[in-house]
């Protein structure tokens, strides 16, 4: 290999660990989602103590697909030379999915939100739309 595609790899891990620990994120950010929803629709607690294990594990299986999957989809990304781009698109739909799982749950309870909580919201929003846009922007998916 040349010295140029040995860079690439080395980025293409880079990024991948950086997309591992953001989805590490959303895991746990969507098992406090699931719990936030959960206290609004179930009553029992038995009932919610059981699907939380459950939904724990299922989540846990899914971040792992994920994970791998993200690996191979940033390898072939050296190999047609659009890594930045797949890696831009990856974290803007990571963020999109974060947007999501802090900002439902309040709308759910009808909670006001904090000027602090609207520029997150926000950050997280234009952060994902902005992304995704500018990976897109150059190829189609």
């Amino acid at each position: 290999m040349d010295m140029r595609r040995t860079l690439s790899y080395i980025l293409c891990y880079i990024f991948w660990i950086i997309s591992t620990a953001t989805t590490f994120l959303l895991f746990l950010a969507g098992r406090e989602f699931y719990l936030k929803v959960m206290a609004f629709i179930i009553r029992d607690r038995w009932i919610g103590n059981a699907l939380d294990k459950f939904l724990f594990v299922g989540i846990a299986i899914l971040w792992l697909a994920i994970v791998i999957y993200i690996e191979a989809y940033y390898r072939a990304g050296v190999k047609k030379g659009d890594l930045i781009q797949r890696f831009l698109y990856v974290t803007g739909i990571e963020l999109l999915f974060l947007f999501t799982f802090h900002n439902v749950p309040l709308a759910i309870a009808r909670i006001g939100f904090t000027p602090l909580e609207v520029m997150i919201a926000l950050a997280e929003l234009g952060g994902a739309v902005a992304l995704i846009f500018v990976a897109l922007k150059k190829r189609v998916v």
